[in-house]
């Protein structure tokens, strides 16, 4: 049996059993009444069961047609949502944005803000929230399993196809051991870390906090000597915590209390850590085009905020 007949001959169903009369069900279908009541024959003969019987000059629903009536509303309602979402991608108007980010991200309030006011706003927009590694949040957007990915800046050179816009500034912080932090005070030059291993992130080269660091670095006149290689920031605050380097990481991070690690200020320009988003150039939906416009406010009232 075509899917469509079943369809439609569950939907006159359907509408008999709300009438519990098949003239006024046919009227509202606007069909004969002898027609809905062929259809309904149809209907029982294919599944093998009564649906309906006689009652006086109305009917009732067989103990057969009380179990299919929820089942052939969800059918029928589910289908419409299924019509409903292939319509609206089809216009443009995707129903979900499939969103990477890197592990400290969530600690921002920008981002927080930019998330809340997102599904405040476009509450019929769904959103899939997915933490990756710089490096898999890239070859998502490439495969278009993810429409945006949340990185550490800089973004460096992208590869063809991807946009990036900048969303938030902030700075770096030298964590180092509680030990170590005694030496230095609240405040430490990037040059005092040149004694020291380092425990960075495994970014792709010239893209987020990794190169930061090491960008960091140079510009103080020495190679960072690289102990440890991580996938998240907190991973590296536990390394430093067991005493096997230092580390820079997001001022965000003050968020994170992690016994026998200070975080100190690092002082002079360059220390400095932001977030991009990462969006596919091919992305067309309405859904990616108002995140990216309410990123854009929601950085610009944060740049407003902050004192000159």
């Amino acid at each position: 049996m075509n899917d469509t007949v079943l369809s439609r001959r569950l939907s006159y169903f359907v509408a008999v059993a709300h009438e519990l009369h098949v003239g006024r069900a046919a009227e509202a279908l606007g069909m004969t009444q002898p027609a809905l009541t062929q259809q309904l024959r149809v209907l029982e003969a294919e599944i093998g069961v009564a649906l309906v019987r006689r009652v006086g000059r109305g009917i009732a629903l067989t103990e057969a047609g009380s179990a299919l009536l929820p089942e052939a509303r969800a059918a029928l309602e589910q289908e419409a949502h299924a019509i409903a979402i292939a319509r609206r991608v089809g216009r443009g108007e995707a129903r979900s944005l499939n969103i990477g980010y890197v592990s400290t991200v969530m600690l921002e309030p920008a981002l927080s803000e930019l998330l809340f006011r997102f599904r405040t706003e476009v509450p019929d927009v769904v959103l899939h929230l997915e933490e990756a590694v710089v490096a898999d949040q890239l070859r998502g957007l490439q495969k278009q399993l993810l429409d945006l990915a949340i990185v550490r800046e800089p973004a460096g050179l992208l590869p063809s196809g991807i946009g990036s816009r900048p969303f938030q500034n902030g700075r770096l912080l030298a964590a180092v051991p509680s030990e170590l932090a005694i030496r230095f005070g609240k405040a430490i030059g990037p040059a005092d870390l040149a004694g020291f291993p380092f425990v960075v992130l495994r970014d792709p080269d010239g893209l987020g906090l990794g190169h930061s660091v090491w960008s960091l670095c140079e510009k103080a006149g020495f190679t960072p000597r690289i102990s440890m290689q991580v996938t998240d920031v907190i991973g590296a605050m536990g390394l430093v915590a067991s005493g096997l380097g230092v580390s820079l990481v997001p001022a965000s991070l003050r968020r994170v209390n992690i016994h026998e690690v200070e975080l100190l200020e690092v002082t002079g320009q360059g220390a400095e850590t932001g977030l991009a988003i990462l969006y596919s150039a091919a992305g067309t939906s309405a859904a990616l085009r108002q995140f990216l416009q309410l990123a854009s406010t929601v950085r610009k009232n944060v740049m407003d905020s902050v004192p000159v």
